[in-house]
């Protein structure tokens, strides 16, 4: 068992070097020579001729990296994708750029070893005859992840229902796993190439993989739709697919099929105004009250993911991309946006900070105060009653972004939906007061903070806490007392960078060591050859001093490979 299982990692170990020396010539066919350069590749490629690539290498910076994802196939392609939904990590030149990959896979066949049937057996334990009553072998959709199928379920209490399959490809989770691995790889071995550029390309890298860890586990997709599902049931003019939570794995999901148009394919001329408004406020209802009042949201209700019923209702799909936002960062969203209204600077700039985790030293900072008095002067000038929630906060946080400030990935993906959100009801009805239709959603939020009732309650709970730790206090100074008594009192330094100035002073340490050895080994090599020389022929002390040179030079050459390579 540990054999197999020690020759399964050797063989992963195996690919990952193959795909790494692949991705390795496709960065330097597309000119990211410094990139080689700063991970200490280079070495290992030749470099192209000077006319090779040029057309390539002569773009700009963005194209290029947006053209060598999609080379690098699915996995580099579904990371260009998310990363083009996060304002806070990149610029607007690359979400532009980014926007543009699609993922071109072909489908995966029916029939065959690794085809969706056999997959879809071997996920059931038994035939799919069994499961349903047919199956379109012909894919109705198929991305890099999966691809979905029409199908007839057989239910369980007898009688059949329309559905929609959902199936991963097979083998997709190795092979992500193998290409995240490789780009954990990359990106530390690059860490210094991207430290002045203000991209923390480990942290992108390991949001990737939470990320992709939950959109290839189904059962999460299937929870999210039938939470979202309940919360909408009452709900006038949305709704959500039914799950067949039974008949779902972590592999394949079962929803209901939705007949009606997507929006994306919507004609909004064929309508009358009356039909596109209230399709308008569908939407809006839908994201405003999951992002600002419900607190868990479809993250991308972009037009491909949102069907259109013959009465306008919609019905959101594809709930595998979800947010979830907590009170606490709901009401810091409403500081900002009351802040902004009421031009107070000193607020928005402390709630940003805080919202970012950052260091309380940008509280001060002048050039941040600078910009964020930039935009509240022209937030000022537009005027309240005209404001767009989500372009206006992507502006916000795309100021945070430029002072190296990060918002966590939930509130991005919230003002990332807003602002979907917005600019469809732009595109269906240009004419349609959408900001009258958003404004309660507003006034609830700011309320939330700043009304009669949420300062009741704050008030309440901050004199609750100050009772508790009156009435805690005289415990703990007792505490304090018997420990100051039995001698039990230590103070703890914490020194910060101290851990770096170790391993530095380690390794200095360790190479002195083999310096000193190697120079005793071939100083007494020498003294041996000179001990030697005495006698004009080769004797044993000659021989023995020429092993030790050989054998010092291979101690030199292995700690330098090791220092260079392996141990850093």
């Amino acid at each position: 068992m540990a054999l197999g299982t020690e020759a399964a990692n050797i063989g992963q170990h195996i690919q990952t070097a193959t795909r790494a020396a692949e991705v390795a010539a496709l960065l330097a066919r597309f000119g990211f020579w410094e990139l080689l350069r700063a991970g200490g590749l280079e070495k290992y490629l030749s470099r192209p001729k000077k006319n090779d690539d040029s057309d390539i290498t002569n773009r700009p910076l963005p194209e290029r990296v947006r053209m060598l994802l999609e080379t690098l196939g699915p996995t580099f392609v579904k990371a260009g994708q998310i990363l083009s939904t996060r304002t806070d990590l990149v610029g607007p030149e690359w979400i532009l750029e980014l926007k543009k990959l699609q993922s071109r896979v072909a489908p995966v066949d029916w029939e065959g070893e690794d085809g969706i049937k056999e997959a879809l057996e071997r996920e059931y334990g038994e035939s799919i005859g069994d499961v349903f009553e047919s199956i379109e072998e012909e894919p109705i959709a198929a991305a890099s992840m999966g691809q979905a199928h029409r199908a007839v379920l057989k239910l369980e209490g007898g009688g059949t229902e329309g559905v929609v399959l959902k199936v991963l490809r097979p083998g997709i989770r190795d092979r992500l796993n193998s290409d995240v691995e490789l780009m954990r790889l990359f990106a530390r071995l690059t860490r210094g190439f991207f430290e002045d550029s203000g991209i923390d390309a480990e942290r992108i890298v390991e949001e990737f993989a939470r990320q992709l860890e939950r959109e290839t586990d189904l059962t999460i997709e299937a929870a999210s739709t039938e939470r979202m599902r309940r919360d909408f049931e009452e709900h006038e003019g949305v709704t959500f697919p039914k799950v067949f939570k039974e008949r779902s794995t972590r592999s394949v999901l079962v929803l209901e099929e939705v007949h009606g148009t997507l929006m994306s394919d919507l004609e909004p001329e064929t309508l009358s105004q009356e039909e596109r408004e209230r399709i308008v406020a569908h939407g809006c209802d839908a994201v405003f009250r999951q992002c600002l009042e419900l607190g868990f949201f479809h993250a991308d209700p972009h037009p491909g993911n949102i069907f259109v019923l013959e009465d306008q209702t919609l019905c959101f799909i594809d709930c595998g991309m979800t947010g979830m936002i907590d009170p606490g960062s709901l009401e810091q969203l409403a500081r900002i946006v009351h802040g902004a209204i009421e031009g107070k600077l000193d607020r928005v700039v402390r709630t940003a900070v805080r919202i970012a985790e950052a260091p309380t030293t940008m509280v001060d900072d002048r050039r941040f105060r600078a910009d964020v008095w930039r935009f509240l002067d022209r937030f000022r000038a537009v005027g309240d009653g005209t404001i767009e929630m989500g372009a206006t906060l992507t502006e916000f946080f795309g100021i945070l972004r430029n002072h190296n400030m990060r918002a966590p990935a939930d509130i991005v993906y919230l003002v990332k939906a807003l602002a979907t959100i917005e600019g469809v009801g732009r595109e269906i009805e240009p004419n349609y007061d959408l900001i009258g239709h958003v404004r309660p959603y507003m006034e609830r939020l700011i309320k939330r903070r700043y009304g009669v009732g949420a300062i009741k309650e704050r008030f309440e709970s901050v004199v609750g806490e100050y009772a508790d730790l009156v009435e805690e206090l005289p415990h703990q100074a007792g505490a304090i007392m018997r420990q100051v008594r039995h001698n039990d009192v230590s103070l703890n330094l914490q020194h910060r960078g101290l851990d770096k100035m170790t391993d530095e002073l380690e390794r200095a340490s360790l190479n002195i060591s083999w310096a000193v050895v190697i120079s005793a080994i071939i100083v007494g090599s020498s003294v041996l050859l000179l001990a030697d020389s005495v006698d004009r022929d080769t004797g044993l002390l000659t021989w023995v001093a020429m092993g030790s040179f050989v054998i010092g030079l291979g101690l030199g050459a292995f700690r330098l490979v090791w220092s260079r390579w392996i141990g850093r």
